[in-house]
């Protein structure tokens, strides 16, 4: 399919219908290369994707969040400068293939600050341009003026819009399209016996007759079908090494990240912290109001008026940077404990693990973990214990093994494996039972090369899932704890090492 000018013209018209008014939250590079914007209107977040050096350059909208992992200089640039900026307007240069977003917000000083993002959707001369007051503030490629090159893109200088292209193919249309049908009719999509888009344009196009015409009402809808099927990770053919290294990469920069916000709101705490100092000033101004002339009186009601307002405010803002900043060490707990899984992990647990870090917009179509039984053995008493052994184990033996009566196990503040005490008659399980169950789940920690592990223990029916987190990472109440020498005196094992 080729995107002619006026194409991109009804991409502009639609980005601008779809996103005016949304806010930028973030700014990223997608695993597959892709340059994306997360996007935040009505209460939904989407990212605007741009593919500029795809054989046909497209811009797509889909759902998902964008990775973790190292910023090229143009998306740190491109991130700085827009995010908290709303999208104002989204404009197709005329005549060329080239879209123009416009972004806008007022600086803390009062003055509105605007910055233009350029997406140059020209096939094998893509670009995408950061720009401010038609100055080029930087760009993912730069380039000086050269004999290939009719023009120069790099940092201080006034952008130019690429040359247009001799001899380029010319659209062959039924009739001459319309100001109303690039704006807002139902597109004419055309595509062969097998379903494969084919064309689609804002007026009826010859040269199809062989084909399947429909009518579609979003060209944005249809551009995610140009993008070829996602190539099987990189990974799945990489040595075990090369997937653990990439795992750890991105937990290391997931953990910075977070470390990052947690300064930012501990810093915004702080902040909010002088609110007692604002309520004493006020109640200052209250209290001494008999001393002011009765011509200021008035003046000081209304200076006291704006001290509690900021009071007030500054007191709600203390109660979501409160529970931001739990959320936030909740997430580097969940980083701590996929750092621990991934040391432990063998290898077919390592490509898992690596599939828990990814982002969702990143991850593609996960492949299932193999199922495997956890390790398991017999107490002296005849009580079964499991171990899991990675966090998909760690949640099939809490969530679907276990009963909701059975006891389960956890070392105390640190990661470590889920631990299932068992027994067929339902009756309490022994003192030896309950000692030898923490001494697996010290010994399958990450304080296994301690001498004393604390464990704590409860029915199974007091533990839940963390919503939103990795499989494995719950919460639980009623717990009793046992300090215990990491051990297994039982020698548990899989059941396919037993039958050997």
């Amino acid at each position: 399919m080729r995107t002619d000018a006026i194409l991109i013209a009804r991409l502009a018209w639609e980005i601008a219908a779809e996103f005016d008014g949304a806010r930028v939250r973030d700014v990223g590079q997608l695993e597959d290369g892709r340059f994306a914007m997360a996007l935040w209107k009505k209460g939904r977040t989407q990212l605007l994707c741009a593919d500029v050096f795809a054989p046909t350059p497209l811009m797509t909208v889909e759902d998902g969040e964008l990775p973790i992992a190292a910023e090229p200089g143009f998306i740190r640039a491109a991130g700085a400068a827009l995010r908290g900026k709303t999208l104002t307007a989204a404009r197709a240069i005329e005549g060329e293939r080239i879209v123009k977003l416009q972004f806008a917000a007022q600086s803390r000083f009062g003055v509105p600050e605007s910055y233009d993002l350029i997406c140059e959707l020209v096939p094998r001369f893509g670009n995408i341009v950061l720009a401010k007051g038609g100055i080029v503030v930087a760009a993912l490629k730069e380039f000086r003026r050269s004999g290939k090159a009719a023009r120069s893109v790099r940092p201080g200088i006034a952008y130019e819009p690429p040359p247009a292209r001799a001899g380029k193919a010319p659209t062959h249309f039924a009739q001459e399209p319309s100001a109303e049908a690039v704006r807002g009719n139902d597109l004419y999509v055309y595509r062969d016996a097998a379903g494969l888009l084919l064309q689609a344009h804002v007026v009826p196009l010859n040269g199809f007759d062989d084909a399947t015409c429909e009518r579609a009402p979003s060209l944005i809808d249809l551009l995610p079908e140009l993008r070829p099927a996602p190539a099987a990770a990189s990974e799945s053919g990489g040595s075990e090494d090369k997937v653990r290294a990439n795992a750890q990469r991105l937990l290391e920069e997931r953990a910075r990240k977070l470390n990052v916000e947690l300064a930012r709101v501990e810093a915004a705490l702080a902040v909010s912290a002088e609110r007692d100092d604002l309520r004493a000033r006020g109640d200052a101004i209250y209290s001494g109001l008999h001393e002011v002339a009765p011509a200021e009186r008035q003046a000081a009601k209304d200076e006291a008026a704006a001290v509690f307002a900021r009071y007030k405010k500054a007191g709600t803002a203390a109660a979501h940077l409160a529970r931001r900043r739990a959320a936030v060490r909740q997430n580097l707990d969940e980083v701590e404990e996929l750092r621990w899984e991934l040391e432990r992990a063998g290898h077919d647990q390592v490509r898992e693990i690596l599939e828990l870090v990814k982002p969702r917009a990143a991850a593609g179509t996960k492949s299932r973990p193999r199922k495997r039984a956890p390790l398991q053995g017999v107490t002296p008493a005849g009580t079964r214990v499991y171990v899991g052994r990675s966090p998909s184990e760690n949640a099939e033996l809490t969530f679907r093994t276990a009963r909701p009566n059975d006891i389960w196990f956890h070392a105390r503040g640190q990661p470590g494996a889920h631990v299932i005490l068992q027994r067929d008659d339902r009756a309490l399980p022994s003192d030896d039972d309950i000692r030898i169950a923490a001494e697996l789940a010290a010994l399958h920690s990450k304080g296994r090369d301690s001498t004393k592990v604390t464990v704590d223990y409860t029915q199974r029916k007091h533990v839940r899932k963390r919503p939103g987190a990795a499989p494995g990472l719950v919460f639980y109440t009623e717990a009793a704890s046992l300090a215990v020498e990491p051990r297994d005196s039982i020698n548990i094992a899989s059941p396919k090492e037993k039958k050997r």
